[in-house]
C-alpha cells in the first residue's frame, strides 16, 4: 500500500485500501476516513488513538449525500487545522479519497482549480472521475469561520 501526501505540510494523505497499518502509524496519522465498501481489517483498537470515519459510497458520476460529504470535509479541515494528520482512502486511492481530500483543501482556503492540479500532480490518476474533479474545482465553499459563526 502506498500513501500519497497531498498537501505541502504533510497533514493530508490519500491511499488505496489499507491492508497494513504500520505505514499509517509511521506517518503519525490519527484520523482515517474510509470511503471503501467494507470496513478495514485491523483498525487499531487502542483507546484515543485513531478516529475512524466510515462513509462508503460508489465511484460514479453522481455525488454521495452532499450534506454528509461536506460535513466530513469540514471536520477534516478543522482537525488538520488543529495539527492532526488525516488519511482518506478508497479502493484504488484515485477518486473518492481525492474528492474528500479536495473538499478538505477547499475548506482550508485553497482555490478549486489549484486543488485539482495539486491532487492530480501528487497522485497519478487521481480525480479521473470528471464529475468529482469539476465539483472540487467549482463548488462554492463557505469558510470554516463562517460555519463557526452559524453555530455549525
Amino acid at each position: 500500500m502506498e500513501i500519497y501526501q497531498i498537501d505541502d505540510q504533510g497533514r493530508l494523505f490519500i491511499s488505496p485500501s489499507i491492508d497494513d497499518w504500520k505505514p499509517v502509524a509511521e506517518l503519525g496519522i490519527h484520523i482515517v476516513i474510509d470511503l471503501d465498501d467494507d470496513l478495514d481489517i485491523g483498525v487499531p483498537e487502542v483507546p484515543n488513538q485513531i478516529l475512524y470515519v466510515y462513509f462508503p459510497f460508489d465511484d460514479r458520476p453522481e455525488l454521495p449525500d452532499e450534506e454528509k460529504l461536506h460535513s466530513i470535509a469540514r471536520m477534516g479541515a478543522r482537525l488538520i487545522g488543529n495539527g492532526y494528520k488525516l488519511l482518506a482512502h478508497c479502493g484504488m486511492g484515485h477518486n473518492r479519497s481525492a474528492l474528500v481530500a479536495g473538499l478538505i483543501l477547499r475548506y482550508l482556503g485553497m482555490e478549486g482549480d489549484a486543488v485539482v492540479r495539486m491532487i492530480q500532480g501528487r497522485r497519478h490518476g487521481a480525480l479521473y472521475n470528471k464529475a468529482y474533479a469539476d465539483y472540487v474545482a467549482c463548488v462554492p465553499i463557505r469558510s470554516l469561520e463562517s460555519d463557526m459563526g452559524a453555530g455549525i
